[in-house]
């Protein structure tokens, strides 16, 4: 598996002069499983008009649950990397498919106990999402489910800036 991953980046880092493109992405995201809201920050290179790759992280922000008498603080990151592929539905509305992998780290304080419990666990990342090219500036809405050791789903919208090389 390791090799097919390894190959199919070195395939896409080899096109990438294909065209001179890349985007930054900024949204807000929503683990829809843990109840955390988080913020997603993203690259990603446009290798042709429809092909689009990149690294995104995942910051889900600290949260306070009760379970029975313990106070529980939970937390997470997320790395992935994510294709997508353009399709048009509309003039400037193009919805994408995301097929990638992500690396979740997920933690809970337990208050009082003072004692932290982690979970770290790779996933196969699937979705789809819409885009609306405004220009530079396109904001994006996408729905993610990821399977793997906890299945989980996401909810992301927010905005990516192109830019040309």
């Amino acid at each position: 598996m390791q090799k097919v991953l390894l190959g199919l980046l070195l395939l896409l880092a080899g096109s990438t002069f294909a065209q001179r493109k890349s985007s930054i992405d900024l949204a807000a995201i929503r683990n829809m499983r843990l109840h955390l809201n988080g913020l997603n920050v993203s690259v990603f290179h446009h290798f042709s008009e429809k092909l689009v790759a990149g690294v995104e992280m995942n910051r889900f922000f600290p949260s306070q649950k009760t379970v029975g008498t313990e106070t529980i603080h939970q937390s997470a990151w997320d790395f992935d990397y994510n294709m997508h592929y353009l399709i048009t539905v509309h003039k400037g509305l193009k919805a994408y498919p995301i097929l990638g992998f992500s690396h979740s780290s997920e933690k809970e304080h337990i208050k009082e106990l003072n004692e932290n419990v982690y979970q770290r666990f790779w996933s196969a990342n699937t979705g789809v999402g819409l885009l609306l090219e405004t220009g530079r500036v396109s904001p994006h809405i996408e729905y993610l489910f990821t399977w793997g050791k906890m299945n989980q789903q996401f909810v992301l919208v927010g905005m990516s800036y192109e830019i040309d090389w």
